[in-house]
């Protein structure tokens, strides 16, 4: 027999096996106990990079046994019924036959209530409500089923299923001619996306006697679409028969949904009743309002308050357990009977607020008119006053031209000072004047600095370029097509040439400015947080720490049922909420509202348990990004519909620069297609991660979505400054120097502004040196140059 060819053949080796010998055994040995003699722990395991084949076995059983114990406490304790809704992608499928599969495949629901949560036994089809409904084969298994909006093209409803679902059906038509998601799909899945996305089943409805070469190729089809909005792999169900429902239910019953990280930090309840205990025929009253649910995701402490979408925030008077409603019919207990409240309402008293531990609804902070007061300096501080010029004189003082100050004089080198002084004499009497009229130091930051540092609501006025006579946004219905064309002009103005401004001719521009201070590096020129501020803004509340607020108001809630708060219920308790201290047309609308949504004509209502501090006023800073469906501009400080995990409210944000590492940031007079920027509001204190969505509101329209995000932080220290730069044109240029046209219009202004620095577009700087605006730039001058002057507010 031949040998290896030149071709690279290479026999296989001789594997030894069982005869392997000792040595090759005690190897394989001293791999598998890590050559320690005792094994590692999974835990100090985790995050570390495994190569041995026992310790990736060991991980694996660790994971595996954390899942068996969490699956045997879901047995143990009592489990809420998961919600699970409806989303139709398309018109073409025919939702109330999947509703009557559903429903018939549970066989009886469970809750026959007087809200409508029920089955018409008079008709073929069920009512399309919030029902209750038994799994197949599971004695306690329950299901809320929940039915489709009303009005797909709305993408608000989306935002309610977002906020309630804990498991979305996603339903395709099963034909193969027929559009799979339509437009409405597309706005509720988009929506749906940014405000995170819970457990998803796909379902496909075809037709009932179909053969299995079409279902199985309606499966790939309904596969393929929801691949194209939605990233992973999605399981595909048929929903054709009462049968194949069946078998959705045992699925939904097996399944164990994850939700989105904002949704599991705060305890919900799903509201069934809501009934007011005092008479709401009086406007001005406050009573007393009984909320009925599950609680869910974490336990609900009595000393927290609550938020309800659309009536707004209230403390908890007290904390009852109750039946749930698929038991009603269930005798007490004689322990039970003996805990009854004295109401007979068939509720126990769990526990009672402390009005000493109730965190309460706070809104506004109520500042110390005295805080910043100085006190009288101590005698220490007197004799180290009178000590400290001594020390300081032997050092050398700066000459500065007559009428500059030392705040003007920090931007300026010696080399430069030495400049201003040849000329200096020339524009000397104009100066002495400027000084004379200000009857001090003459300076370019003049009167109340409104703008100074802070992000501002619609409140401040705004009138420092010539965008500021669109800063109203229209309330009314369709714009004009030149006041669209307008605004579509500054927004591209305002990509071309950023900030730039023409200096006004009727006005001086030190007079139009004077809000306005040069600075010589954005990055390392120094600037005071809280100068200047209006004193509306001390009633803000600002964190010293917010990430360790953040991660006590965590601790506080997910400690909530146990030895820190035992009297709290834990998930899954069905309790009676009593609402202390709601207005009458609060609790009008909220009886309201919670009857519409069992009759299905509203999405569900959701009471959220908040954390520490979310109830008190704030700065809230939000990354955000334009649509990209949106169209029409974005103008800083437009009305808005912001849209959280939690709340919604209107706001004109403030948009600005997102530069890492910089303590100033330039605002945006428009949000720009593609670029992310920080939008600023005051709002109720928020702890991320929380999505953003923002919709433009208009009159016989739908909301439409412009903008979304996440929520960066609660600051109101964030410095946001206006930039803008006046530039000019050169029209006689000699080597170092170059006399600029259009910058200013009378000589006085070039004096007023004469201690700041220019600039150029190719990266010349210099100084003006006389009244006719002569530029020294430290490298030879161009022609094409345009010459530019910034400063902010």
């Amino acid at each position: 027999m031949a040998g290896p060819s030149v071709h690279g053949q290479k026999n296989k080796p001789h594997k030894a096996g069982r005869k392997a010998g000792l040595s090759a055994r005690q190897k394989h040995k001293s791999t598998k106990e890590a050559g320690n003699g005792h094994r590692s722990s999974a835990k100090s395991l985790q995050g570390v990079a495994v190569s041995s084949k026992h310790q990736r076995q060991q991980i694996t059983k660790h994971h595996r046994d954390v899942q068996r114990e969490q699956a045997l406490a879901e047995k143990r304790n009592p489990q809420p019924p998961r919600v699970v809704a409806l989303l139709p992608l398309s018109q073409e499928v025919d939702v109330p036959r999947l509703w009557t599969q559903l429903v018939q495949a549970s066989g009886v629901p469970a809750l026959a209530s007087e809200q409508g949560m029920n089955v018409d036994s008079g008709s073929d089809v069920p009512a399309m409500v919030p029902t209750l409904v038994k799994l197949p084969g599971q004695s306690r298994g329950m299901v809320q089923l929940l039915p489709p909006p009303a009005d797909p093209k709305n993408p608000l409803t989306a935002v309610e299923l977002a906020r309630s679902a804990e498991v979305l059906l996603l339903v395709l038509p099963g034909g193969a001619k027929v559009t799979q998601v339509d437009e409405g799909g597309f706005s509720s899945l988009a929506v749906l996306r940014l405000m995170g996305l819970p457990a998803l089943q796909v379902l496909v409805q075809g037709q009932p006697h179909a053969s299995l070469k079409d279902r199985s190729a309606a499966k790939k089809r309904a596969q393929a679409a929801v691949a194209s909005q939605i990233a992973g792999e999605h399981k595909v169900m048929a929903a054709d028969t009462e049968a194949d429902c069946q078998q959705v239910l045992r699925h939904l019953g097996e399944t164990h949904p994850s939700l989105p990280l904002w949704r599991r930090q705060r305890p919900a309840l799903h509201l069934d009743s809501a009934e007011p205990l005092f008479n709401t025929a009086v406007t001005s009253a406050q009573g007393t309002v009984a909320i009925r649910g599950y609680v869910r995701y974490l336990g609900l402490s009595v000393h927290q308050p609550m938020h309800i979408q659309g009536c707004g925030d209230f403390n908890i008077g007290r904390i009852e357990v109750a039946d749930p409603p698929c038991s009603s019919g269930r005798q007490p207990t004689a322990n039970e009977a003996q805990t009854m409240d004295m109401a007979g309402s068939g509720a126990r008293l769990l526990a009672v607020a402390d009005l000493a531990a109730r965190q309460g609804v706070v809104r506004l902070n109520t500042p110390d008119p005295l805080a910043g007061e100085q006190t009288w300096p101590t005698n220490e501080e007197l004799m180290e006053a009178d000590a400290r010029p001594s020390s300081e004189g032997s050092k050398r003082k700066r000459r500065l031209p007559k009428g500059m100050s030392d705040y003007q004089a920090a931007w300026i080198t010696e080399e430069e000072l030495g400049d201003l002084e040849e000329s200096g004499s020339e524009g000397e009497k104009g100066d002495e004047e400027l000084h004379e009229r200000q009857g001090g130091d003459a300076q370019p930051v003049l009167g109340d600095l409104a703008m100074d540092g802070i992000a501002n609501t619609a409140e401040l006025e705004e009138d420092d370029d010539q965008t500021d006579d669109m800063q109203d946004s229209e309330a009314a219905g369709d714009q004009s097509f030149a006041e669209f064309k307008r605004q579509r002009r500054a927004e591209q103005d305002d990509v071309e040439f950023p900030d730039e401004i023409d200096t006004p001719t009727d006005t001086p521009a030190r007079d139009r400015f004077a809000r306005y201070r040069g600075l010589k590096s954005w990055r390392s020129s120094p600037w005071d947080a809280r100068e200047g501020l209006p004193q509306e803004y001390a009633n803000t509340f600002a964190f010293e720490n917010f990430k360790r607020a953040h991660k006590r108001a965590r601790a506080a809630a997910e400690g909530v049922g146990g030895p820190q708060d035992p009297q709290g219920p834990c998930p899954g308790s069905y309790v009676v909420v009593h609402l202390a201290d709601v207005p009458a047309t609060a609790a009008l609308k909220l009886q309201q509202r919670v009857e519409a949504s069992a009759q299905g004509l509203q999405p569900p209502l959701v009471a959220h348990g908040l954390l520490q501090h979310e109830t008190k006023l704030s700065v809230l800073n939000f990354a955000v990004k334009k649509d990209a469906n949106f169209s029409e501009t974005l103008q800083n400080k437009a009305e808005l519909l912001f849209v959280t995990g939690l709340r919604s409210f209107t706001a004109r944000p403030v948009y600005s620069t997102d530069d890492p590492n910089v303590d100033k940031h330039k605002l945006e007079r428009f949000l720009h297609d593609r670029r992310q920027c920080v939008g600023t509001i005051y709002g109720p204190i928020q702890y991320p991660p929380l999505p953003l969505l923002a919709f433009k509101i208009t009159p016989d329209h739908p909301p439409q979505l412009a903008l979304a995000g996440t929520l960066r932080s609660c600051d109101p220290d964030r410095v946001v400054l206006k930039k803008i730069v006046l530039s000019g044109y050169p029209v006689k240029v000699h080597k170092k120097k170059a006399v600029v046209r259009w910058m200013f219009h009378n000589p006085e202004d070039v004096r007023w502004f004469k201690p700041l620095e220019l600039w150029t577009k190719y990266g010349r700087r210099g100084r003006i040196k006389v009244s006719q605006c002569v530029l020294l730039p430290f490298n030879t001058c161009r022609s094409a140059c345009t010459y530019c002057l910034h400063f902010e507010s």
